[in-house]
């Protein structure tokens, strides 16, 4: 099971384990690219991140996390949308703002296979 429940989704924030989400393509200024979100629990919160990068992936380069930003004024990992107290709130305001599903949430690390499964999907 790749995929957190929303109740594991949590657990994993709690624990201060960060969670990701691939989100599919996005255009930027009339550039095409991919976006995904990052959300990672620190002394202070837990941080949204969101990712909008260039599609550079191949067959044997599939680390969307080292793609580069589709801004090159951006930061290389994400740009930090905010930072807010609790878990819950974090969850609650990417599925609110940024268009994140409850049941799509996986684990660190785990985002390069949600995205060479959407390379398979639409070659």
């Amino acid at each position: 099971m790749r995929h957190l429940i929303p109740s594991f989704a949590l657990a994993a924030l709690r624990r201060g384990q960060q969670i990701e989400q691939f989100l599919g393509r996005v255009e930027r200024d009339g550039q095409p690219g991919l976006r995904w979100i990052a959300l990672s629990p620190g002394s202070s919160g837990v941080t949204i991140y969101l990712s909008d990068v260039e599609d550079v992936g191949t067959d044997n380069f599939l680390d969307i996390t080292e793609f580069p930003p589709l801004d090159p004024e951006e930061e290389r990992w994400g740009r930090k949308i905010t930072v807010l107290p609790t878990p819950e709130e974090a969850l609650h305001q990417a599925q609110r703002d940024l268009a994140a599903e409850p049941q799509r949430w996986v684990n660190q690390g785990i985002v390069c296979d949600e995205y060479q499964d959407f390379r398979r999907m639409n070659p």
